[in-house]
């Protein structure tokens, strides 16, 4: 039935959504009935929550997705996560199925049941934790009545529209043949003279389309050549700014030069404020020229993949930042490999972390947590802090060259955009997550394999 293979393909993605052993940790801290009796309670009952009632939305399903898993004390399951707004933490789930025991470590579908709630259709699938151990069941319900009202109310809608079509239609064609017969003559008096037409104006649409594949190859080697053009006016233009970003440096290092002589020589204080200022220009702008510089080179470079360990070259990026009050936290303990370039990679994480660091001067506790999910073919890599969130006008250009995307900014407005083309260049993507709604985070996509 459509209905189970719907509510099994929920289930089993969700599973792979659900971290087993967070979900462990939650039932092993609270044992009583009850003991969560808001979803906000407890951080991992509502990541947990969150996470069910996104799946539930995204897959339009009116009943709850829920978590059971089996007491062996008295018997029966108990609930534990739910996608409710108010939580039935560790309420008895008493004449349950026998199949969800059964199926414990494979999860099934049940066709048609009915409990002390109702009768059902349902599908449910083990979550498991790091060493493979199923830790509860995530089921995906949906109400048999409900649904047999829908298939009632689809088989009466589809019948009642073949209704509206056949009898009209049958009016129609009867009146549709009574016609025919008596104009069959007029008829094949009349094909005689459309044939010559149609031989005639075939002749000119043959006339018309040979005019057309000539316009059209006219049109192409003018788009190829528009191209050729554009290609080399986008090198030449990427060439003029690196030649010229290396040409500024010579100018950059004479003023650095006459700055510290101008040091040397006595001045007034209002002097010193101008040289102060001058030499902060200076370093801005070299700042500029670098960062043109490695724009450049991160586009043109040839790639090199290699396998990286995320754990290992995130620890060493973070080094610039212990002095600074950052905490790093790294969700997966375990080592996990990416093939990429490593350098992009790099450049990538670089940016972020300082990006957390910049636009949050002073803020105490600042942390930075980095995960790594692998979903299917695509590597996804979340860097998270808890800052503050972005405004909506420095979400409108994020990723587009000098957007400063911050009031605290004092950079050139290039970092993101260079995070977004090392990605591009690793076939991936960098977004903002819009979901976060306690600080900002960036997701990293990977393929999985180069």
């Amino acid at each position: 039935m459509e209905v189970l293979h719907r509510l099994m393909a929920i289930a089993r993605t969700g599973t792979l959504l659900v971290r087993g052993d967070q979900h462990d940790s939650l039932a092993q801290r609270y044992t009583k009935k009850d003991a969560i009796q808001e979803s906000k309670q407890d951080q991992d009952y509502f990541e947990l929550h969150r996470l069910l009632l996104r799946i539930k939305e995204e897959n339009q399903l009116e009943t709850p997705l829920y978590t059971i898993v089996f007491s062996a004390a008295d018997s029966t399951f108990q609930f534990i996560v739910t996608s409710s707004v108010r939580p039935y933490y560790r309420h008895s789930y008493k004449n349950y199925p026998q199949a969800l025991l059964s199926n414990w470590q494979t999860g099934g579908t049940l066709d048609s049941y009915r409990d002390e709630n109702g009768q059902w259709l349902s599908a449910f699938a083990p979550i498991k934790n790091r060493s493979g151990k199923v830790v509860a069941l995530l089921e995906a319900d949906e109400n048999f009545e409900s649904f047999a009202m829908r298939a009632r109310q689809e088989l009466w809608r589809n019948a009642s529209i073949s209704l509206l079509i056949v009898i009209p239609f049958g009016l129609l064609l009867f009146n549709y043949f009574a016609r025919t017969f008596k104009r069959q003559e007029e008829d094949q008096h009349l094909l005689l003279q459309q044939k010559e037409e149609i031989e005639s104006q075939n002749e000119e649409i043959k006339a018309q389309s040979d005019l057309i594949e000539e316009q059209n190859r006219d049109l192409e080697l003018r788009v190829h050549e528009r191209t050729v053009e554009l290609q080399t006016t986008n090198e030449q233009l990427a060439n003029f700014l690196y030649h010229s970003s290396h040409d500024v440096q010579a100018p950059i290092a004479t003023l650095k030069g006459l700055y510290q002589l101008a040091l040397l020589e006595p001045t007034t204080p209002e002097g010193k404020e101008y040289l102060s200022r001058m030499q902060l220009t200076t370093q801005r702008l070299e700042h500029m020229v670098k960062t043109i510089q490695r724009v450049h080179h991160i586009k043109t470079k040839k790639l090199k993949f290699d396998w990286i360990d995320l754990q290992e070259i995130t620890q060493h990026i973070f080094h610039r930042f212990e002095k600074q009050n950052v905490t790093l936290k790294i969700m997966n303990q375990e080592s996990h490999k990416i093939y990429a370039d490593v350098e992009l990679l790099h450049v990538i994480l670089e940016e972020l972390l300082s990006n957390a660091v910049q636009y949050n001067p002073g803020k105490e506790n600042l942390k930075v947590e980095i995960e790594l999910k692998i979903l299917g073919e695509v590597n996804y890599i979340v860097i998270h802090n808890n800052g503050d969130p972005l405004s909506p006008e420095a979400r409108k250009n994020l990723f587009t060259m000098f957007n400063r995307s911050h009031q605290n900014s004092d950079g050139v407005g290039l970092g993101l955009y260079i995070s977004s083309v090392c990605a591009q260049r690793l076939k991936g993507k960098l977004q903002w997550d819009e979901s976060c709604m306690d600080g900002v985070s960036f997701i990293v996509q990977i393929p999985a394999a180069g």
